[in-house]
């Protein structure tokens, strides 16, 4: 199990679900089929454990609110204004 908005190397994986994680944001894709039976009801189980940790770390610290930390290396924006060559 990750530690949500611990560090920028973390991933798991629940069915063909793809969870990673930033220090600022939590990437998920992918897609999960949950069927009524134990392979649905552990995959169901993880995800309420990931969701669960998540909100505690909205609930543990305020930095949603105020946060200067940014995954600028993953931003696919440099900040710099370019001349536009199609001009």
């Amino acid at each position: 199990m990750i530690e949500p908005f611990a560090n920028n190397h973390q991933s798991m994986q629940i069915g063909e679900l793809v969870i990673e994680n930033q220090q600022d944001k939590i990437i998920i894709y992918g897609d999960i089929d949950v069927t009524l039976d134990e392979s649905g009801y552990q995959q169901a189980q993880q995800l309420h454990e990931l969701t669960t940790k998540i909100m505690q770390a909205f609930d543990k610290d305020s930095l949603y609110s105020t946060s200067a930390v940014k995954s600028k290396e993953n931003d696919d924006q440099s900040g710099e204004n370019i001349d536009n060559p199609f001009l």
